[in-house]
C-alpha cells in the first residue's frame, strides 16, 4: 500500500520560506590542514534550503544525507572546511529539485600549539567557521564561501588607565621633584581588563587564505592573546604587555579589519568583523561590528595627499 507523503502536499498558507533545514549535526570529519599541520576534529553542521509556497515541508533526510556523503569522500584526506561546506550546499540543491537557494554552516573547535612569554608550551583553542551560500539557475550553480575564526583574547581599558595615571601623578608629586610624566609613562599602571572575543570572516570564494593567518590577525589585534598555561612570571608579563597596548573593543575591531585588508586578497573581498568585550566592571558587554571590503579599507586608510 502506497502512503502519500504529506510533505509534498499543498500548505494551507501558501507563503515561501527563505530557509528551512537541520542544525547541530555532529560529524567526525577527519583531518584538516591548519598552518601546515594536520589536525583531527569533529564538526557541527547546519544545512538549509528555501521552500516554495506550494510545498508543505521538506524531506529532512535529504538535508542530512549530503553531509554524510560529502564527508565520506574526504575520509583519510586533508581538506578545507569551506570546501566541504560548498560541496554540501550544491548537493542540497541537487537533492531538493524545487529549491533555488541553500545555506550550509559548519563550526569546529581546533587546537594549536604556542609558547608563553617564558617559553612554556601551551595549547590554545579557537573555533573555525565555514559558511556557504549556493544558488541554482537552471543547471548552473553559483557558490559563495566564507571562512572565519573566533578567538578569545584580553583587552585593557585605555580610559581607566588615563584616570589612574593622573591619580598616580598627583600622589607622587608630593614626594618627588622629577618629571612625573616620564616616570608614569614607563610604569605598568593598572587598569581593568576583560576577556574579549573576536570573530573574523572573509570571503574565500576566489581566495586561498590560510586559516592560521586569520588566527594570527585576531590574536595580534588584542591587547594581549590568552594562554591556557600561565606561570607567575607569564601572568605578570601578560598583564603588563596588555596595559602597554590598552585597547577599546572598537580599537580591536579596527585593527582586525586593517590587518585583514593587508592580506593578498582582491579589492571586492568581503570582510566581516565582530568583537565582544565581556566587561569586568559592568554587568553588560560591549560589541563592535564592521562589514566592509578589502578595497574600501585600503582606500579609506590611504594618507591624503596635500598639494598646496
Amino acid at each position: 500500500m502506497h502512503t502519500p507523503d504529506i510533505k509534498d502536499e499543498q500548505p494551507d498558507v501558501k507563503l515561501p520560506i527563505r530557509l528551512v533545514g537541520i542544525c547541530g549535526v555532529k560529524i567526525p570529519t577527519g583531518q584538516v590542514r591548519l598552518g601546515g599541520s594536520k589536525i583531527i576534529m569533529s564538526v557541527r553542521f547546519s544545512a538549509f534550503i528555501d521552500l516554495p509556497p506550494d510545498r508543505r515541508g521538506i524531506h529532512a533526510s535529504r538535508n542530512y544525507e549530503p553531509i554524510v556523503e560529502v564527508i565520506k569522500t574526504y575520509e583519510g584526506k586533508t581538506f578545507k572546511l569551506e570546501n566541504i561546506a560548498a560541496e554540501i550546499a550544491v548537493s542540497l540543491l541537487k537533492k531538493h529539485g524545487y529549491s533555488k537557494r541553500s545555506y550550509v554552516k559548519a563550526d569546529a573547535v581546533a587546537f594549536y600549539e604556542t609558547k608563553t612569554p617564558s617559553g612554556n608550551v601551551s595549547y590554545e583553542t579557537f573555533t573555525i567557521h565555514a559558511k556557504c551560500y549556493a544558488t541554482k539557475e537552471g543547471k548552473d550553480f553559483s557558490v559563495k564561501k566564507m571562512l572565519g575564526v573566533t578567538l578569545t583574547g584580553m583587552t585593557a581599558c585605555p580610559c581607566a588607565l588615563e584616570s589612574i595615571r593622573d591619580i598616580c601623578k598627583n600622589e607622587l608629586a608630593s614626594f618627588y621633584n622629577v618629571d612625573l610624566k616620564q616616570v608614569i609613562d614607563k610604569l605598568p599602571i593598572a587598569t581593568h581588563t576583560q576577556r574579549c572575543k573576536g570573530t573574523l570572516f572573509i570571503d574565500v570564494s576566489e581566495e586561498d587564505v590560510d586559516v592560521m593567518e586569520l588566527v594570527r590577525i585576531v590574536n595580534e589585534s588584542m591587547s594581549s592573546m590568552k594562554y591556557e598555561l600561565l606561570k607567575r612570571e607569564d601572568e605578570a608579563n601578560m598583564v603588563m604587555n596588555a596595559v602597554k597596548r590598552a585597547r577599546f573593543v572598537e580599537d580591536v575591531a579596527r585593527y582586525i579589519a586593517k590587518a585583514t585588508s593587508e592580506l593578498k586578497i582582491r579589492e571586492s573581498c568581503t570582510i566581516v568583523v565582530s568583537v565582544r568585550s565581556m566587561e569586568s566592571v559592568h554587568g553588560h558587554d560591549v560589541i563592535a561590528l564592521i562589514k566592509t571590503t578589502a578595497g574600501e579599507i585600503r582606500r579609506t586608510l590611504i594618507p591624503q595627499n596635500i598639494n598646496n
